[in-house]
């Protein structure tokens, strides 16, 4: 059975999915906030000539004066939403895990899981979005302990701990999750990533699956052999 297949049988299986991702999720759509790109230029060239910005992290970490500070978040609010068109990455990743329980816990900031579809309600945002970056507000503790109940629920049943674009030295979400997985023998592990970021912990190899490449390609690939 090849890496794909084995993949596409434990979501198949499944009982649920717990998503996890990170950039690499985002530059697969196209989004790069670590990029000074044709998007960032089109969108923030201002920004560049007036401050030296040369990407939207960087834009949304500076400290801007006051109304330059509220006139980028309304670029990035722009480009990031009302010019968002949903993509097929997202699209694919709903075909996969369709008619299953689900939560997502992400880094990034971009709202783009809400915008395609996926329930507010099932996904814990661990830093935030760019819109709404109060670390510990109210709703972030709700999406937090909705996280906590999920994973309880599912503490003794077929789960899959899908992950998405991760770096192989995140400690944020990668780590702990992995370490989460060596806890739980009946769940499984399937991360998709660029070759040089697969990264697995020894102790749940046994449970896990590396796919290797393009995420988009990849993903495509999941659904296709479906």
């Amino acid at each position: 059975m090849t890496a794909i297949k084995a993949a596409q049988q434990l979501l198949r299986t499944a009982d649920a999915v717990l998503i996890s991702a990170s950039n690499g999720l985002s530059i697969s759509e196209g989004y790069n906030i670590f990029a000074n790109d044709t998007a960032f230029q089109r969108y923030f060239g201002k920004f560049a000539q007036q401050y030296g910005i040369t990407s939207i992290l960087q834009g949304a970490q500076a400290l801007l004066p006051a109304s330059a500070h509220c006139e980028f978040i309304h670029q990035l609010h722009k480009y990031m939403i009302d010019d968002y068109q949903g993509s097929e990455t997202f699209r694919q990743l709903k075909q996969l895990v369709a008619g299953k329980d689900y939560f997502v816990i992400t880094s990034n900031a971009d709202q783009h899981f809400q915008q395609n579809g996926f329930d507010p309600q099932r996904i814990w945002e661990v830093e935030g979005d760019f819109f709404d970056v109060k670390m510990h507000s109210l709703e972030w503790e709700t999406q937090q302990r909705a996280c906590q109940d999920f994973i309880q629920q599912y503490a003794d049943r077929q789960l899959v701990q899908l992950e998405l674009g991760i770096g192989a030295a995140n400690q944020l979400i990668k780590a702990p999750l992995m370490r989460m997985v060596a806890t739980h023998p009946q769940w499984r592990y399937v991360t998709l990533n660029l070759p040089d970021e697969i990264s697995i912990l020894p102790v749940i190899q046994p449970q896990a699956i590396g796919l290797a490449g393009d995420l988009k390609q990849t993903l495509a690939q999941l659904v296709r052999e479906n």
